[in-house]
């Protein structure tokens, strides 16, 4: 019988439409909050309404996925990279290097759904007059201090379809009133349905053998260059998406997923980042994160387990000069992340963890580390 496949992102309950909306989460119902299809495009948006011009320069880890940085580029800012410190916290001492007179704006990344410390950073761009930008597009739900991240900033942008069952769906909310040409869909586009069958589909085979037989466990996702790419900047989501977003509310995401990274962890400690060991109270984990020295077997691993695994930001932005990053060179080399999602069953977080299990004893080339 053909194994269930287990998805990166939380597949869509096929009772979710007859659901009670849950109250909704912020910044569903912020003042000024923007509704979109991708994050993406709420950072080409929110730059134009914080009035930052070509020849402004912004502070951004070299630890990035692309994208970001291309929506920068598009408006003719200049992008300042800084290295992190080994917590994945921006390194103060080398952003107070970067300082310049047309910086304008630190861009804070919540890697992971782990929360930096936004309080403090607000405080640091306030001391010098920047902007602060979050980025909570792997964090949505989570909180700092009982205080929901994207709350601090002047700018903070979402992605929803990384966190529950949405095929699409990212928010705006800043400071600054933005307009935006965003041109409406018209019922439920043939795309969107495919969309939504499938992450219907991802349930079923997920939890039926029968299922993924009679359906087949569909194919993994592999990033690429292409994902740099901003796509349809003006393109809104579907109705779809306002609708579906406050029935998956209950029970809590973010909860379910600090519950199976607690379960994870508690056996597979020793293939996480020290950084990425200890988890916040208020953290809402994105991928359960493993690093190996051997990315591309331990992806080709996965794959043949039917467990999907994703490559972690190995590619930068084409715009990102030759070093010294040391951190995020080491990131970037050595992090696979596996599902930590709210849907996963003991059975499924017991399954990945025996392969990990079976990784970590295999036998090594001489001379090769641990």
């Amino acid at each position: 019988m053909t194994p269930t496949r287990l998805r990166m992102w939380p597949p869509l309950p096929p009772g979710v439409w007859l659901r009670r909306p849950a109250r909704a989460a912020f910044p569903l119902e912020a003042p000024g909050s923007l509704l979109l299809r991708k994050a993406r495009q709420a950072l080409y948006f929110g730059i134009q309404g914080l009035g930052l011009r070509a020849g402004d320069e912004i502070l951004l880890p070299a630890y990035h996925h692309g994208s970001e940085v291309e929506a920068f580029l598009r408006h003719g800012l200049t992008c300042r990279f800084y290295d992190l410190t080994p917590t994945l916290a921006p390194d103060a001492d080398g952003l107070d290097r970067l300082l310049g007179s047309r910086t304008r704006a630190l861009y804070l990344i919540h890697y992971l759904g782990f929360p930096q410390d936004a309080p403090a950073w607000r405080r640091w761009c306030r001391e010098r007059g920047l902007l602060l930008i979050e980025d909570v597009a792997q964090g949505w739900l989570a909180t700092v201090d009982g205080r929901p991240l994207g709350s601090f900033g002047d700018m903070a942008i979402f992605s929803f379809y990384k966190a529950v069952g949405v095929p699409e769906g990212g928010a705006l909310v800043t400071s600054r009133p933005v307009t935006a040409a965003i041109e409406g869909r018209r019922g439920m586009p043939v795309k969107l349905l495919r969309q939504l069958a499938s992450r219907h589909r991802a349930w079923l085979t997920s939890r039926s053998t029968l299922a993924a037989w009679l359906l087949g466990p569909g194919g993994s996702w592999r990033p690429s260059a292409r994902s740099f790419r901003l796509g349809k900047i003006y393109a809104a989501p579907s109705g779809a998406i306002p609708y579906l977003l406050p029935r998956l509310l209950v029970p809590d995401p973010a909860a379910g997923r600090r519950r199976n990274y607690r379960i994870l962890l508690a056996d597979l400690a020793s293939h996480v980042p020290p950084s990425l060991a200890t988890l916040p109270d208020g953290a809402s984990p994105y991928v359960f994160p493993i690093q190996t020295t051997d990315k591309p077997r331990l992806l080709q691993l996965l794959d043949d387990q039917r467990i999907d695994a994703v490559d972690f930001w190995r590619l930068a932005h084409p715009s990102l000069p030759a070093g010294p990053f040391p951190v995020t060179e080491r990131l970037r080399g050595s992090i696979v992340g596996i599902p930590v999602h709210q849907a996963l069953r003991p059975q499924d977080l017991e399954r990945m963890a025996a392969v990990m299990r079976r990784w970590g004893a295999r036998p090594r080339p001489s001379g090769r580390p641990p």
